[in-house]
């Protein structure tokens, strides 16, 4: 009797434990998306691993040898289109070593004098620079941690000064630059001025810079340089030393000068192919400075005078994108992008009209339709000096937000061209002829637009404290045929549900209508530095120098 009993309550438990174990166990096995599981209050879906994801094959190009090699990696991360590698496929693919802390899943990768600290389930990468942060985890599975394809891209190639470009619709990955498009310099010297030419093999974008007394910076986008011959180490005329770096989506060329120089010019020569940097010495007076008496302020140098264009900004070209029957693009909750841009235009031609002296022009000052081909034609009627066209992005991935602003060259990535298709939509395609042509003059503006992009994506992120996701450059129809500096701004993401929330918010309209404008005012003070007068002795100098090495006029 008393075995019985114990028998009954046995059963009795298993019967009771079965009927709770059974709803968690099917949760657990449920497959990712169920509709019975919301991942999106999950707080683990972030790093969940889909654990049936199989091989799929990639090929490895190295562009510098022409080798190719075959390895595999995983769609590993549920919800992502993101593409993994274990670490031993990444330890051999960059011929690295791997040193492995088991009890704290953490990963040192060293490839040459680099290297690489990761942890499973963390987004973190230590580097020998500092600490970066990827858009997605590395993954712990089958005892080796995953690393994302945007680790190759947003960190070792930089790092290693390599060009990492993966391709996912043909699962391809190209490790280094199959040819340079940067390949080399010559630095002539002309009298008292000294000249440095950069050999491009096509039309490149470039702005250059001081970022300090002495040093010249040479920013030029989309370019892939051979910084082993772009480059001086020894001193000739004005220049004592020249060294280039490779970036993602531009490469950095440095001038380091003679204390005589005090003021610099660009422009471009074989139809742009040539970037020629003109360094010129300091008018020194014989007569001595006399000795200051009484209070004196101190002047910090800020670094070398540009001369390149002489730009007064006294019109300010605006224009909303989109409007009428063109609505562009419109969020969850219905927010319309036409009414955005309106908006924040409205805002900042009232707030460049009252904190200075600035001529503002709307290209529609209603709900009404403009084609593209005939905003630039009412800049260059206004007789404008800067345009600036406002659009709002969207993407089908809700994760994406951020700043953005573009100046018109050929789209140098594939974001770049998904967002030019985006906002030349419903717009014939420009002919390639007109193209060329329309960009060529823009190249009489492009040290000046890609200035007036930086100027404004660096002073409104850090102003209203936004994603940045820098300066692109993209062929824009809106921005074919303006003849004047012009840029086009993303002011953030419609399809995240917090920049929709605040780009619909007037305040916030205010608010980044006067960041805007700031950034403008930044830069209308910039090309407005007084210009030492040119000396027309040393112009004939000049031009003659280069007649003679067969340049071509400005």
């Amino acid at each position: 009797m008393r075995i019985l009993l114990i028998h009954s309550r046995v059963v009795l438990m298993v019967s009771v434990l079965t009927l709770l174990l059974v709803p968690v166990l099917a949760l657990a096995q449920a497959p990712a998306g169920a509709d019975n599981q919301d991942v999106y209050l999950d707080p683990l879906a972030y790093t969940r691993i889909d654990a049936y994801a199989q091989d799929k094959p990639l090929t490895i190009q190295y562009q510098a040898t022409g080798e190719t090699r075959l390895s595999s990696g995983r769609h590993l991360l549920v919800d992502s289109r993101e593409f993994y590698l274990s670490s031993a496929n990444i330890a051999s693919v960059l011929k690295a070593g791997r040193y492995w802390q088991g009890s704290q899943r953490r990963l040192e990768l060293k490839v040459g004098a680099r290297s690489f600290t990761l942890i499973g389930g963390n987004r973190l990468v230590r580097t020998d620079d500092g600490d970066i942060l990827l858009p997605v985890p590395v993954l712990d599975h089958e005892g080796d941690l995953w690393l994302p394809m945007v680790f190759f891209e947003q960190v070792v190639g930089p790092h290693l000064r390599e060009r990492m470009a993966w391709d996912p619709e043909s699962f391809r990955l190209a490790i280094g630059s199959a040819e340079y498009n940067v390949s080399r310099l010559k630095v002539e010297v002309l009298g008292r001025s000294t000249a440095v030419h950069i050999y491009c093999s096509e039309t490149l974008g470039f702005r250059s810079d001081s970022p300090s007394s002495g040093v010249i910076d040479l920013k030029i986008y989309n370019a892939e340089i051979n910084t082993s011959a772009v480059g001086l180490a020894g001193r000739r005329g004005l220049v004592r030393g020249i060294r280039s770096r490779q970036h993602r989506d531009f490469a950095v060329v440095s001038l380091v000068v003679d204390d005589l120089v005090g003021r610099y010019r660009t422009y471009t020569a074989d139809e742009g192919r040539e970037i020629v940097l003109v360094l010129e010495e300091e008018q020194v007076s014989a007569l001595p400075d006399p000795i200051p008496r009484g209070h004196a302020r101190v002047n910090i140098d800020q670094g070398l005078v540009d001369v390149t264009h002489d730009i007064r900004v006294r019109t300010v070209v605006v224009d909303p994108g989109h409007g009428g029957h063109d609505v562009g693009a419109v969020s969850r909750r219905g927010i319309l992008e036409k009414n955005v841009n309106l908006g924040v235009a409205k805002e900042l031609r009232k707030y460049l009209e009252r904190e200075s002296d600035l001529k503002v022009v709307l290209t529609r000052k209603n709900d009404s339709h403009l084609e593209l081909t005939d905003r630039a034609e009412v800049a260059n009627g206004a007789k404008g000096d800067l345009f600036i066209s406002l659009h709002c992005n969207s993407w089908f991935n809700d994760g994406a937000r951020g700043f953005e602003t573009y100046f018109l060259s050929p789209a140098d990535s594939d974001w770049a061209k998904s967002v030019e298709a985006a906002e030349n939509q419903g717009v014939e395609k420009v002919d390639d002829v007109e193209f060329i042509v329309w960009e060529l003059v823009q190249n009489r503006f492009i040290s000046s637009s890609s200035q007036l992009a930086e100027v404004i994506q660096a002073g409104v992120c850090e102003d209203l404290d936004l994603t940045d996701r820098g300066v692109r450059q993209a062929g824009f129809r809106v921005l074919v045929g303006a003849y004047m500096p012009a840029v086009l701004i993303e002011l953030g993401f419609l399809s995240h549900s917090d920049e929709e929330r605040k780009l619909g918010d007037r305040t916030y309209q205010r608010r980044l209508a006067r960041a805007i404008g700031d950034a403008v005012l930044d830069y209308q003070q910039m090309m407005a530095q007084p210009m030492a007068a040119e000396d027309p002795l040393q112009g004939e100098a000049l031009d003659g120098g280069f007649e003679e090495d067969g340049g071509r006029d400005e």
